[in-house]
């Protein structure tokens, strides 16, 4: 993975969260949501750690970013993806209508559906680390996702090896 990936993971992800019908009617709390529905992107879906700093009315969140956890060597490294999901105390109860349940539990389980063992990101696929709980502000609960994978740390030698016999 050289680190421009960084770069094309976070895009591929944010197409991902956007694309997918449940998790943007679950974020939107909305059922003739349209989808893809690229207007959540940063206003509620945002490729990065973000906490709103002031909140006029409840909202749920879903927040990502990729590090990379360690390099095994020259050839592989681990990138690590972490989502974040929250939602306003007001909006954790789910209707009947729509399946019943916690909010935070039903889009941690659609999220899931979506990345773990996806195979677009690094080699092999995403595999499935934790979920724990997540309370980032006042009157807002949700989870952190985490999710590793392995990809290669150079696709290519960046200078031809030295000629060193004379």
């Amino acid at each position: 993975m050289e680190l421009e990936e960084l770069f094309t993971y976070k895009n591929k992800i944010m197409a991902e969260l956007c694309s997918n019908e449940t998790i943007v009617k679950l974020i939107t709390d909305k059922e003739d949501s349209e989808v893809p529905n690229h207007t959540l992107a940063y206003n509620q879906i945002f490729p990065y750690e973000y906490l709103p700093e002031t909140i006029d009315e409840g909202h749920t969140f879903v927040c990502f970013d990729v590090d990379v956890q360690s390099v095994e060597n020259k050839t592989f490294l681990n990138p690590v993806l972490y989502i974040w999901e929250f939602t306003h105390k007001s909006k954790l109860r789910i209707d009947r209508e729509d399946g019943g349940g916690v909010r935070i539990d039903r889009l941690a389980t659609e999220i899931n559906k979506v990345f773990n063992g996806n195979r677009n990101f690094g080699l092999g696929e995403l595999n499935l680390v934790s979920v724990e709980r997540f309370s980032p502000i006042l009157d807002y609960l949700g989870r952190v996702i985490t999710y590793s994978a392995k990809d290669f740390n150079r696709r290519r030698p960046s200078k031809p090896a030295p000629n060193v016999r004379h």
